[in-house]
């Protein structure tokens, strides 16, 4: 493998600026990434797959020009749904989790997905909540009211930021992520939980409020606080959690924390859609990865179809489009497997050259994927040797997560 080279010319879309913005990490000692994850009720989608290929795209990217990456990403196994489908089933809400889980780490090790450094659950953090709202409580930003704690949106004015709207214009904003919360218990409707009470006996925790279970915003703030500290570079998931998930963890992140901003760089990818309809476990309108791989298509195929849209946009699932990409990725191999030719080894730089200033450019995966497929005719035309066209060609590829060596 050829070694990469470090540089500094990484620009990112942060959705708190609405902005493309150079990355500057907090220290030099690596990035610190945290990627919202599963609640692992049901099984996955290819929505699921969509955000966790998106965040494996910036890590490779990362990882390829020097950075070292702590990925973090949780599992939600404390939740209303987690609470609900257990006890239908007649299962423990451990053994949905670990089921649940386990075929989600099936599906994304098939689309060659690098797995984080760490799954933390929600269940094994309980104490580390209790001691968060218990803080917040304390500096009067919290208050109690029927064994609910909320958090108190008057200490902070900005809650709409991700999403360009004023906590005015909050009052009236509808999302599809908007938990089911106590309304008439709250101060303002923009007031958000923190604990609950809860009598579930997997879902139970003592508290100083009483027997209960955490609000799901304040899982997410505890859990990478405690595995990446009190700031974070980089923090991640679907644009559906702008609002309100992603806003109330920077109001009681930096509350508790005392440290601004809670996150340097917000990064949001867009929805997968089946017919125009966002794909929903509710809705029940899904595409299983693992159908896809286990019916008809490569992992590779996969991935390259997702690169060859944009992280940030929405897309439709095409099945003419993922079809083509089974017929690119054999174009690739190919190229691969021609017989080594002699010539300039220097011969495939102007492309190398181009695929980093795509991905440099707030990972322009479609831009990249382009000049991949450029590459792999320039090698079969002889344009480009194979002694310089093989190795770049499986490299790049590798960064988009598209694997040229697997069987």
């Amino acid at each position: 493998m050829l070694e990469a080279r470090p540089h500094n010319n990484l620009r990112l879309f942060n959705s708190l600026s609405q902005q493309i913005e150079p990355f500057v990490p907090l220290s030099d000692t690596g990035v610190g990434l945290y990627v919202c994850g599963v609640t692992p009720y049901d099984v996955g989608h290819l929505g699921h797959a969509l955000t966790s290929v998106a965040f494996d795209l910036l890590r490779r990217w990362l990882e390829f020009n020097g950075h070292e990456v702590t990925h973090i990403q949780n599992i939600t196994d404390i939740d209303d749904d987690m609470v609900r489908v257990s006890e239908e089933r007649g299962l423990t809400i451990k053994e949905l989790t670990d089921a649940n889980h386990q075929i989600y780490l099936d599906e994304m090790s098939a689309l060659n997905i690098l797995a984080p450094n760490l799954y933390p659950r929600v269940s094994e953090t309980i104490p580390e909540i209790i001691s968060a709202v218990a803080n917040l409580v304390d500096k009067e930003v919290a208050y109690l009211r029927d064994g609910y704690v909320f958090f108190d949106s008057d200490k902070q004015q900005s809650l709409g930021d991700l999403i360009g709207l004023t906590n005015a214009e909050l009052l009236t904003f509808e999302s599809d992520s908007m938990p089911a919360e106590p309304e008439e218990l709250k101060r303002s409707p923009l007031d958000f939980l923190i604990w609950q009470p809860s009598s579930h006996a997997e879902a139970s925790f003592e508290s100083p409020w009483g027997v209960g279970r955490p609000g799901w915003h304040i899982e997410c703030s505890v859990m990478a606080q405690t595995h990446l500290g009190d700031r974070l570079d980089i923090h991640g998931g679907g644009k559906d959690l702008r609002y309100p998930h992603h806003a109330s963890e920077i109001a009681q992140s930096e509350a508790f924390t005392g440290k601004t901003p809670y996150v340097s760089y917000w990064m949001h990818n867009g929805t997968m859609r089946l017919d125009g309809v966002k794909m929903s476990k509710s809705l029940g309108n899904l595409v299983k990865v693992s159908d896809l791989v286990q019916r008809k298509y490569s992992g590779n195929a996969v991935r390259l179809s997702l690169a060859q849209v944009h992280y940030r946009e929405d897309r439709d699932y095409d099945s003419v489009a993922l079809a083509k990409c089974e017929e690119l990725v054999t174009i690739f191999k190919n190229a691969t497997l021609l017989s080594r030719s002699a010539g300039d080894p220097l011969s495939s730089q102007p492309y190398r050259s181009r695929f980093q200033a795509a991905m440099d450019n707030d990972l322009d995966s479609p831009a990249a994927a382009n000049i991949l497929i450029e590459l792999a005719n320039a090698i079969m035309k002889g344009e480009v040797s194979t002694e310089a066209g093989r190795p770049s060609l499986i490299e790049l590829a590798m960064v988009l997560g598209v694997d040229l060596e697997a069987n």
